[in-house]
């Protein structure tokens, strides 16, 4: 199974056990038109054609396209936050940055349209969701995570935490583009030691690489 496939099979990360089947189907197909030819681009004929319902079955679930783009945002994210923070839970800083790396990849292999997704549409609706999805931040996890490891004299102090952040994170979020685009072979999280151990040489302090 090729990585396209792999991130269509099985349980999709933004479906509720609740979401009718029809919802199901437009919920799948608005995400990979979504991913695959961009926000303004994809259109309601387009899901519905793609989904094999008519626009009205669309809007009974959804009143409008955004409003459909909004809840895909909200529950990928909140799906990908959920896993990150279960994974970097009571361990030492290497523990939990391997557990955090690996579980990033682990869903990026499960439902790579759903991580691409929240990834390039972070700053179109961050500031649409409510303050019950933003106090999820993921930011802040990775803050808190390189944080414990300075503190434990891991992560060197002569940097700004934030740019150390922003470093972590751009890392991650660059690579799942190009496996996307195929640069990077096989499943994603084949590559996971390599990406830790370039995790840990750009946050370590002198000497703790």
């Amino acid at each position: 199974m090729s990585s396209s496939e792999r991130g269509r099979a099985g349980a999709r990360c933004f479906i509720q056990e609740d979401d009718a089947p029809a919802k199901q189907r437009i919920l799948e197909e608005a995400l990979r038109l979504f991913v695959r030819d961009g926000l303004c681009e994809t259109s309601v004929r387009d899901i519905a054609a793609a989904s094999g319902y008519t626009n009205p079955a669309l809007f009974k679930h959804f009143r409008t396209k955004a409003a459909l783009a909004l809840h895909l945002f909200e529950q990928c994210y909140l799906s990908l936050f959920h896993a990150l923070t279960r994974a970097a839970a009571g361990r030492d800083f290497q523990a939990r940055q391997h557990a955090v790396v690996t579980k990033y990849l682990e869903m990026l292999d499960a439902d790579r349209d759903a991580v691409v997704y929240v990834q390039d549409n972070l700053r179109h609706f961050w500031p649409q969701m409510p303050e019950r999805v933003r106090r999820c931040s993921i930011v802040a996890l990775v803050h808190t995570l390189l944080k414990h490891g300075r503190v434990h004299g891991i992560v060197t102090a002569a940097e700004p935490l934030d740019l150390l952040v922003a470093g972590w994170m751009g890392i991650l979020q660059q690579f799942a583009r190009l496996w996307l685009f195929g640069q990077f072979k096989g499943a994603a999280v084949a590559h996971a030691s390599h990406l830790e151990a370039l995790l840990t040489r750009m946050v370590a302090r002198e000497g703790k690489s």
